[in-house]
């Protein structure tokens, strides 16, 4: 009995060692930029024509004619050529740069497409950097690009582009910038401390300004939510 009894205790000390290195990995993944700067959740009713924000800052979007609303979500549908009005707009507001803090996007979206932006403040050229979030080669790309063009960008090892809904998590602090996809790290790159500050609107949908050698790479499919947040 006291054999059997010693290799319970042991097997019982393994098991909690084993549950603290658990705990320890999870804590080391958890999340940073908790503090909610903007979040529109998307459930206004059908043919609404603006986002309300849920985080107490009122930034509230206006949505462009092709985006049909109501059920929860909001659809993006196939276009063609240059479509402003394919886009939801939230007016440049200095809490949604990242700047040089803890930041972080998460959206929940779906789509078949292999190639499209999904969320942004800035693009290519933008005076004082830009960050997007997009979908690459059908996975989910995370760019955080300072305004002195140094930049981390990094890719999912999973694909989002079956159709299904998936969450996107793109965050970035001082030790790392990483793509976190349904919960789980997914990509993961050295940190990037540059600051990333702009003057533009959050767009999400596709780019702002584009046409010609610019190409607009609208999102097609679904989106459930886009939430900021930043330490």
């Amino acid at each position: 009995m006291h054999h059997h009894l010693k290799r319970a205790l042991i097997s019982i000390g393994l098991a909690l060692c084993m549950a603290v290195v658990a705990l320890a990995t999870a804590s080391s993944a958890s999340a940073v930029a908790t503090r909610t700067v903007g979040l529109w959740n998307f459930n206004e009713a059908a043919g609404a024509r603006v986002a309300f924000d849920s985080s107490g800052f009122n930034q509230r979007g206006t949505v462009g004619a092709d985006v049909r609303t109501g059920g929860g979500i909001y659809r993006f549908p196939s276009v063609t050529g240059v479509r402003p009005q394919h886009l939801v707009t939230v007016p440049n507001n200095a809490r949604l740069n990242p700047g040089s803090s803890e930041y972080a996007v998460t959206v929940r979206f779906r789509t078949t497409r292999t190639g499209i932006n999904v969320v942004q403040k800035g693009q290519s050229g933008t005076a004082g950097g830009f960050w997007k979030v997009e979908v690459s080669g059908g996975r989910a790309i995370c760019l955080f690009r300072a305004g002195n063009g140094t930049q981390r960008g990094i890719g999912s090892s999973v694909q989002v582009n079956n159709g299904a809904f998936h969450t996107v998590r793109c965050e970035r602090n001082a030790g790392s910038t990483r793509v976190i996809v349904d919960g789980t790290v997914r990509g993961s790159t050295s940190g990037f401390g540059s600051s990333v500050s702009n003057s533009s609107v959050l767009a999400i949908g596709g780019k702002t300004s584009c046409g010609g050698s610019v190409g607009c790479d609208y999102f097609v499919g679904d989106i459930d939510y886009v939430r900021v947040q930043k330490s």
